[in-house]
């Protein structure tokens, strides 16, 4: 009776505290979903007619666009390029993932779209130029005046024996 009494609260342990937390770090999600708010600093203003062109970066790498808004639907098109930081000391891209959110006037996210993943250990001095091009579509009731960029990845050097992870999200807790 005392046996399977501890089995069972031993299972419970591990799903508690191991099998949960293993699935949500493997999900995949940004945590910058629809309600959080974007410090002012990393917002990149929409504008209502034609192209524009611009960077947002970080230690980790730089992000080149191009973005037009028409309607509820945001096309984007750029470059990912590496900073020293990764390109010297690492030499595999394990996976990058780089997220747009739109953004409402006072900051908060709308909605959070991936723009693409690059990677799988692939050599960084073998990857050329990451690029990437997308549309989209965002709900009828959205008014996007801002958009915001995050991202996440993982660089190896070994072949797999040092790794380390990255990423960026542009939050704060917003002023009271």
């Amino acid at each position: 009776m005392y046996f399977k009494d501890g089995i069972l609260i031993g299972i419970k342990f591990a799903i508690l505290f191991f099998i949960i937390p293993f699935f949500i770090a493997c999900s995949g999600v940004n945590p910058l979903s629809s309600g959080a708010w974007v410090e002012e600093k990393n917002r990149i203003p929409v504008l209502q007619d034609g192209q524009q062109e611009g960077s947002w970066e970080t230690r980790d790498l730089a992000i080149k666009y191009e973005l037009r808004q028409e309607a509820n639907t945001i096309y984007i098109s750029g470059v990912v390029d590496f900073g020293e930081y990764i390109g010297k000391g690492f030499s595999t891209l394990e996976t990058l993932t780089v997220y747009i959110h739109a953004l409402k006037d006072n900051g908060i996210v709308l909605e959070t779209k991936p723009v693409k993943t690059f990677g799988y250990r692939r050599q960084l001095d073998l990857m050329g130029t990451m690029s990437f091009k997308g549309q989209f579509d965002m709900s009828a009731d959205t008014a996007v005046v801002a958009v915001a960029f995050s991202y996440s990845g993982t660089v190896m050097e070994g072949g797999g024996r040092t790794s380390w992870e990255f990423w960026k999200i542009p939050r704060r807790k917003p002023p009271a």
